[in-house]
């Protein structure tokens, strides 16, 4: 009888964990209103583009809509910055030569772009930004982007916005990233590129209705399972996050949208949460 219990025990919590959803709810610690937790992706084809209703809900519902940076022009000139070599440098002159030619056959079997037409739009951006460009560039012009639309969602509500960060904190984050470990990424991404879009479908199929086991089951990008990126994206950000998150929840109903990354494992933000005492709930989300 107690092993099957124990065996009964283990299926329960097997399967409270596989239901849960990208939504969550930030309840206990004294708050006497909840707020709420989302984790997103960055884009997706327009055709795979669905806010849940319960999401649409939870924004008109809070005071504070809060995303990772901010999305104005000034900010957008920063990250172009940052994503880019300084004057005088470029792929050209940072990759080896075998390694270059290798980035120009691929865009122009790809993307149909003549080795002018590559350096001219693309040749200076840093490997790392290109490789994670790849994959919105298979998209063509049909981009939606989830944290600009939720973004509006909050604006026409008259939510007040606020950013968790300045551009300028991500632009440093990515450039923490060694150019080697971004050249290993761009290679790896060129050489694994029909798998790279293959799981970046079936992720886009399953968000944001699916389980996070099945969101996190798609790795599309190398740069996802390298512990220097892990660290320097995800885990510091983190902890620079959590004690404003946890003075935004105290002082007023909000709801944060972070990459659905930022959930993950023992240093992502529901972990975080949870050790300062508040009860993380997963809400399902349903089409």
């Amino acid at each position: 009888m107690k092993k099957l219990a124990l065996l009964l025990f283990i299926i329960s919590t097997f399967y409270c964990q596989a239901q849960e959803s990208p939504l969550w709810e930030i309840s206990g610690n004294g708050l006497s209103k909840p707020s709420y937790l989302f984790g997103s992706l960055k884009f997706t084809h327009e055709k795979h583009f669905k806010i849940p209703a319960v999401v649409n809900e939870k924004i008109k519902g809070v005071k504070i809509f809060a995303i990772e940076d901010q999305v104005d022009h000034h900010a957008q000139h920063e990250l172009n910055t940052a994503l880019h070599f300084p004057k005088g440098q470029s792929l050209a002159t940072q990759l080896k030569p075998e390694e270059y030619t290798q980035v120009l056959t691929f865009f122009e079997k790809e993307f149909h772009l003549s080795k002018a037409a590559f350096e001219n739009k693309y040749g200076k951006m840093k490997p790392l930004a290109l490789s994670i460009a790849m994959t919105r560039l298979s998209l063509g012009d049909k981009v939606k982007f989830y944290d600009i639309e939720l973004l509006n969602i909050a604006i026409k509500n008259k939510v007040k916005t606020y950013s968790l960060e300045p551009i300028e904190r991500e632009a440093q984050a990515l450039d923490a990233y060694p150019l080697l470990n971004q050249t290993r990424a761009l290679i790896y991404s060129i050489e694994h590129f029909e798998e790279q879009k293959s799981e970046f479908q079936k992720l886009m199929e399953v968000y944001p209705f699916g389980t996070l086991n099945e969101i996190f089951e798609y790795a599309v990008h190398p740069t996802e399972s390298n512990p220097i990126f892990i660290e320097e994206f995800y885990t510091k950000r983190n902890a620079e996050w959590l004690p404003k998150l946890e003075k935004m929840v105290k002082e007023s109903p909000s709801f944060i949208c972070v990459g659905v990354s930022h959930l993950e494992g023992e240093k992502g933000l529901i972990a975080l949460l949870r050790s300062k005492g508040f009860t993380l709930t997963s809400i399902p989300v349903k089409k």
